[in-house]
């Protein structure tokens, strides 16, 4: 428990332990944290994180009628994600999913989990 709360975290340029009791666990030191640094940082961290994530993903927008694939979390001996479709969109919704139609009942999903089919 003393090793999680006396780890220096990169995010937060301090530890939990220096924040909470405003002085260095080992060493009699005080120690003042700048909140809004600390802020800024986990921000720059944030949006960093959502570059990366957003690079590989396709920009399209879908509308009904459009033909998907929807890719399997699976991964195939050969490092190609399986896809299964191609599938109608019924449905567009304005929370990032679309509704599809799988020929005996429609289902959700989210458009990370699909791409543009193309014929």
């Amino acid at each position: 428990m003393f090793g999680i709360r006396a780890t220096y975290h990169t995010t937060l340029e301090a530890t939990p332990m220096q924040l909470v009791f405003q002085r260095d666990v080992i060493l009699p030191i005080d120690y003042q944290p700048d909140w809004n640094k600390i802020q800024n940082n986990k921000r720059k961290r944030i949006e960093l994180n959502n570059a990366r994530e957003n690079k590989s993903r396709i920009p399209h927008e879908y509308k009904e009628g459009d033909m998907i694939l929807i890719t399997r979390n699976k991964r195939s001996k050969h490092g190609e994600r399986e896809k299964d479709g191609p599938y109608p969109i019924v449905q567009v919704n304005n929370n990032g999913t679309v509704r599809y139609d799988k020929g005996t009942y429609s289902d959700i999903i989210n458009i990370r989990k699909c791409e543009p089919f193309q014929a």
